[in-house]
């Protein structure tokens, strides 16, 4: 799954980490359980004091240092940051793959952590961790097999390893898909949720700052689908939704977001509708789609939309300009088309001027709303 938002660390989680900052608790993990793993092996070389253990010993203090710097280096930087992710995952495996080399079979204890950092990658930080983490661990265990002697006289055992590390990335890369999945789409329709749209919003502001251009959210709430749920009950009106939903997906430019919010609102993010007129266009043919829903589970309906849009511009989008402004901006505009009357089209930056209409005398007010409409 994705990262979560770095910069809000709220909700304590195991051993004082934090839920919405995995990384912070992934380096308490790291020295905590390392810290256990190093006074079992500090006792055990006591009793025992081979070059083996020795050197076991020496690499689990340095992984122990690795994660006291790690969890100072997060208190520095708390944003989020992909090279750490991708350097402190190798490192991860790659330290593992170290011990096991220099201490030989004193060090086959640790191979449990081999698949703790393979679950933990997966189900902290999604399918590209799990997938860096897997190649990381198979390529260390195949050179294992090729120059340290407990693993060249064992080879068998350790293909069976290699192939245990793949098999259980491969479940996981899958399971963590359906649930990455899961989690970004609407439940009734399949459409995407309002956490990937905030995501999807976020990414094509950062495409317009770096490259220019505009693109256009258009927020449109059905009109007449309280009536169609109170007179012919939720099994009619979820499937008013579903069909709704399928009109959008087939009409849609490739490359658009299509999002529920949830209720009867629904939202489009094209990046293709980058003037005005294309953004009017696209809300012209989604009133004219509702215009050939007559029918609904051989209901009669009624069925029409009120579409507020709000013009994203590259030369605009500061980060003040965030995803909350932009869908209030939106949802304003939409309540702007409601007052229009109905089968309206409303762009947020009207918005203003209809403050200043409304300081009009009535008839002149509307007339400008009939202007608009």
């Amino acid at each position: 799954m994705p990262l979560s938002n770095p910069e809000s660390w709220r909700g304590k989680a195991l051993l004082g980490g934090y839920h919405d900052q995995p990384e912070k608790e992934q380096a308490a993990l790291r020295i905590a359980l390392g810290a256990v793993a190093l006074v079992l092996y500090i006792g055990y070389t006591l009793m025992h004091p081979t070059a083996a253990n020795i050197a076991t010993v020496a690499m689990v203090a340095l992984y122990v240092l690795f994660g006291v710097l790690s969890y100072i280096v997060l208190l520095l930087q708390p944003r989020r940051s992909k090279w750490r992710l991708a350097v402190t995952t190798c490192v991860d495996q790659g330290m593992v793959i170290a011990a096991l080399l220099i201490g030989g079979r004193s060090a086959l204890p640790l191979l449990f952590v081999v698949f703790w950092f393979l679950v933990g990658a997966g189900c902290r930080y999604g399918k590209g961790p799990l997938a860096l983490s897997c190649a990381v661990t198979v390529f260390g265990m195949s050179a294992l097999m090729g120059v340290e002697p407990w693993w060249v006289a064992n080879r068998p055992a350790g293909i069976g390893l290699v192939l245990g590390v793949a098999a259980t990335s491969l479940y996981l890369y899958v399971l963590v898909d359906r649930l990455e999945r899961r989690a970004a789409t609407d439940a009734l329709t399949g459409l995407q949720n309002r956490t990937s749209l905030d995501r999807a919003i976020e990414r094509a502001q950062a495409t317009l700052r770096m490259q220019g251009g505009h693109a256009a959210l258009l927020l449109i709430d059905l009109d007449g689908f309280k009536e169609v749920n109170d007179s012919f009950g939720h099994a009619v009106g979820d499937e008013l939704l579903l069909q709704f939903a399928r009109m959008l997906a087939r009409g849609a430019p490739r490359g658009d977001t299509i999002a529920r919010l949830g209720g009867d609102e629904f939202v489009v993010l094209s990046t293709t509708a980058q003037t005005r007129g294309q953004a009017r266009a696209l809300a012209g043919t989604i009133h004219a789609s509702l215009d050939g829903m007559r029918q609904v589970s051989g209901n009669a309906v009624t069925i029409s939309a009120s579409i507020g849009i709000c013009m994203l511009d590259g030369a605009n989008t500061r980060d003040d300009n965030d995803v909350r402004s932009v869908m209030k901006q939106a949802d304003r505009a939409m309540y702007l088309a409601k007052e229009l009357g109905k089968k309206r089209t409303a762009f947020a930056d009207e918005l203003a001027q209809n403050d200043a209409n409304m300081n009009q005398p009535p008839r002149a007010r509307s007339a400008v709303l009939r202007h608009r409409g």
